[in-house]
């Protein structure tokens, strides 16, 4: 069994990419079934921050495939 973090990143400069659909789509078509998709999280980039304050933005989510090996 393994499980792989998936998810999407959100830059205003570089624009919309995806990370680890690639390894989930490889293994399916070595034969490994999807088990089960737990939730993940958002992906949070900092913009700025002074002596009292963080200023977050959100920048993207995540969350996890359970696959089966083939």
């Amino acid at each position: 069994m393994a499980t792989l973090e998936i998810g999407i990143r959100i830059d205003m400069e570089k624009g919309i990419s995806f990370f680890g659909v690639e390894e989930v789509n490889r293994r399916i078509a070595a034969g490994s079934r999807v088990l089960e998709i737990r939730p993940g999280g958002a992906i949070m980039s900092e913009l700025g921050k002074d002596e009292e304050n963080v200023r977050m933005t959100l920048s993207g989510c995540q969350f996890q495939v359970v696959l089966e090996d083939a």
